[in-house]
């Protein structure tokens, strides 16, 4: 038994799949099976079975996922105590940010960490919240800023601040007259959305349905960028955080209009595996992550809207 056919078990375990894990750790997957077919017969058990949608595991797959990830947690931590041994911190940290956000900090993510922790790396991913949990989920991601992400036992999360969401509507939409707007008002107005998929979308169709509304949805869009100039041309209204209007190239031409009764609220979350051990480095980078996020968003923090 070594440390690579314990890793590549983990992640076949965690991923379920075969497939799954070969892409995430960039293995063929002839090799990762060979690898833990050696495994199972150098402990004489069965570790995975496979089906039809992936694998699942054994007993003894079960004992065996527990022990390695206290192995692979307690080599990690080696390695980091070594790294220390002249003081400095290294390694290699994985930032996934949903777009607006992205914008909006990660000039700042950048500066921070190249003066705080020199001798390190960062890679920023912009993803959606779904596709950011699913890279936590499979290691690709080491911490995720989400937007009001689902419950998981796979994932820890942490509230960082709330906000309330706006219409986003032309200067000449009769709506930008408005100071405020009723959420059943929205019913007739023709909305440009992202994809079902998207957690200030689910917020949005959730709320409504309360209500029995049905929205009109102009336009499906999974970029804010696009939508944003959609927004300028005249081809409906978003639903976003007043934060993306200071951001877009056709600012002068919108207006961000507070939604009420009930208020749309979003919620920033930063998450971690709960699968995988918190490094010193990742503790460093969450404190810029929370300092950042306190900077640009004061009123918004979570000390302040839980206040």
């Amino acid at each position: 038994m070594d440390i690579k056919q314990l890793r590549y078990f983990t992640y076949v375990a965690e991923t379920g799949s075969y497939t799954r894990a070969a892409e995430v750790i960039d293995v063929a997957q002839p090799v990762l099976s060979r690898q833990i077919r050696r495994l199972e017969v150098e402990l004489g058990q069965a570790l995975l079975i496979r089906h039809g949608r992936g694998v699942a595991l054994t007993d003894a797959g079960q004992t065996l996922l527990k022990h390695s990830r206290l192995i692979l947690q307690q080599l990690d931590l080696a390695y980091e105590d070594l790294n220390l041994s002249d003081g400095k911190l290294r390694g290699h940290a994985f930032l996934g940010i949903p777009p607006t956000l992205a914008k909006i900090i990660s000039v700042d993510i950048i500066k921070a960490f190249k003066e705080n922790l020199p001798d390190a790396k960062l890679t920023i991913v912009e993803a959606m919240t779904v596709n950011i949990e699913e890279s936590i989920n499979l290691g690709r991601v080491d911490i995720g800023l989400l937007h009001n992400p689902s419950l998981s036992q796979n994932i820890e999360n942490k509230l960082l601040l709330k906000e309330e969401l706006h219409l986003i509507c032309h200067l000449d939409n009769p709506i930008a007259q408005k100071d405020t707007i009723c959420l059943s008002e929205l019913e007739n107005v023709p909305l440009i959305l992202p994809s079902i998929s998207n957690t200030i979308r689910m917020l949005f169709e959730k709320e409504m349905f309360k209500m029995n509304i049905k929205p009109t949805i102009a336009w499906e869009i999974d970029s804010v960028d696009i939508i944003m100039s959609l927004v300028a041309e005249g081809m409906g209204s978003a639903i976003l955080s007043q934060y993306a209007l200071p951001i877009t190239r056709q600012r002068a031409l919108l207006k961000a209009v507070p939604i009420t009764s009930p208020k749309l609220i979003n919620q920033l979350y930063l998450a971690v595996s709960s699968k995988r051990m918190v490094t010193r480095l990742h503790k460093e980078v969450i404190t810029l992550l929370t300092d950042i996020c306190t900077k640009h968003f004061p009123t918004h923090s979570n000390s302040n809207s839980q206040q």
